[in-house]
C-alpha cells in the first residue's frame, strides 16, 4: 500500500475537503495544501495558516480500515508517530490531552481524527494534522495561545516536503500494527 498526495495551494480545510469527497477517496490518500483559509482544530478553535519561510504541514489523512475497533485511540495514534518525526529534528515533543503536541510548554502541532457515519454504517475517519515546521516570530503573534515551531527550537528551516514524506511513510508502515495492538501510552502534560 502506498498513500496518495492530493495536492492544493490554497484550500479552505484540507479536512473539509476530505470529507465533502469520502466517497470517492480511498484509504490512505492524503489532503495536503500549502494555506488553508479556514483550518481549525477542537472546538473549532481557528488554526493559523502561513506559507512564509519554508511552509507548514497542513493535511488529512483518509483512513477507511475493515476493522473500526481502536478508532478511538486515533488521535493518540497519530500524536505519537507525530511525536516520533518531530524527534528526528531534535526537539522533545510533550503531549496535551486529548489532541495537542507541545515543545517546551509550546504548541507545535495539533490532531483532530473526525469519524464519518451514514446512519449506522462507517464511511471512514479523516485525521487533519497542523504541524509548525518554519514559524518565525513574526507568526506566533498571530497566534492566541503559546506556539512554537521546529525553526524556532532548533533555528533550523525544514524542507517540508520531506517531513511529510517522513510522517506518511510512518504512518503507514506502523498502521497495521496500531489496529492489531493499539496506540502505545502516551504521557500527557497537565497544561
Amino acid at each position: 500500500m502506498q498513500y496518495n498526495v492530493i495536492k492544493f495551494d490554497t484550500i479552505d480545510s484540507t479536512s473539509l475537503w476530505a470529507r465533502k469527497n469520502l466517497p470517492d477517496l480511498k484509504h490512505f490518500d492524503v489532503i495536503s495544501s500549502d494555506i488553508q483559509t479556514l483550518g481549525h482544530g477542537q472546538f473549532e478553535r481557528k488554526w493559523y495558516s502561513t506559507s512564509r519561510n519554508g511552509g507548514n504541514v497542513y493535511l488529512s489523512i483518509v483512513l477507511k480500515p475493515d476493522n473500526i475497533e481502536r478508532l478511538n485511540e486515533l488521535t493518540r495514534y497519530t500524536s505519537l508517530i507525530v511525536a516520533k518525526v518531530l524527534e528526528t529534528y531534535g526537539v522533545k515533543p510533550d503531549f496535551k490531552f486529548p489532541n495537542d503536541i507541545l515543545i517546551n510548554g509550546k504548541k507545535i502541532s495539533g490532531i483532530l481524527a473526525e469519524s464519518v457515519f451514514l446512519g449506522n454504517e462507517f464511511k471512514g475517519v479523516v485525521v487533519g494534522i497542523g504541524i509548525n515546521l518554519n514559524l518565525d516570530e513574526e507568526d506566533v503573534k498571530n497566534i492566541d495561545i503559546k506556539a512554537t515551531s521546529i525553526f524556532l527550537e532548533t533555528g533550523v528551516h525544514v524542507n517540508k516536503e520531506e517531513f511529510i514524506n517522513k510522517l506518511l511513510t510512518r504512518y503507514e508502515n506502523e498502521f497495521d500494527e496500531f489496529l492489531i495492538s493499539g496506540a502505545k501510552e502516551l504521557n500527557y502534560v497537565n497544561q
